[in-house]
């Protein structure tokens, strides 16, 4: 079935990489991606300490892959509330994509889940369907994952985005999440285990692959 991944990335531009929740692997799976493609990684919205840090040190990747946040907040809480302790606001309008076109694929990360907060008014899924990019939604298979799962993906159909198609992280063979999911959604569900090591270059192709 892996396969049918690999054709996905490579005929897509880009993606918006989101979550079910906070720490549930998004920022791993942009690092697998970005090693993948040798794309251009940008995370709009930080807070706390900074993922492109992280990303940088799997990915082992020159700064020509990197587009910095364009708010960055020092408090590792939802970003309406980080912006706020900092006496700024987060301008939904002014938050435009990267020049990605050296690039093989633009990877967005978003922060949190879909209606993560940005202000009062606009939520992470708003930023979503302004970038209008195809959607990869990452859980973890834990107990949990398919009320949270199905209300992204409910909420994101809602609101007319695209899904691509979905990773479950630390994906456990054992687990019923990943058989639910299939007969649920009708959507691709990249199995992804949990690695002691990032893959490497060659290593990331068969994440994709689901080979090893």
């Amino acid at each position: 079935m892996g396969r049918i991944f690999e054709k996905i990335i490579n005929s897509s531009n880009g993606f918006f990489i989101t979550g079910t929740g906070t720490d549930v692997g998004k920022t791993y799976f942009s690092a697998i991606l970005l090693k993948y493609t040798k794309g251009l990684y940008f995370k709009p919205i930080q807070t706390g300490t900074s993922d492109i840090t992280s990303v940088k040190e799997m990915t082992k990747l020159n700064e020509n892959h990197f587009s910095n946040a364009l708010y960055h907040f020092k408090d590792p809480v939802s970003p309406n509330i980080a912006a706020e302790r900092e006496s700024r606001g987060i301008e939904i309008d002014k938050i435009n994509l990267p020049d990605s076109r050296e690039h093989r694929l633009l990877i967005v990360e978003g922060a949190g889940g879909v209606y993560t907060p940005l202000s009062n008014k606009h939520f992470m899924i708003d930023l979503i369907q302004k970038f209008s990019l195809p959607v990869v939604i990452v859980t973890e298979d834990v107990l949990g994952t398919l009320n949270h799962t199905l209300l992204t993906y409910k909420a994101l159909v809602e609101k007319g985005c695209k899904i691509a198609f979905i990773v479950l992280n630390k994906y456990k063979p054992a687990g019923y999440n990943f058989r639910c999911l299939n007969e649920i959604i009708n959507k691709p569900i990249l199995r992804l285990p949990y690695y002691n090591n990032f893959p490497s270059a060659d290593g990331t192709k068969g994440v994709i692959n689901e080979s090893i």
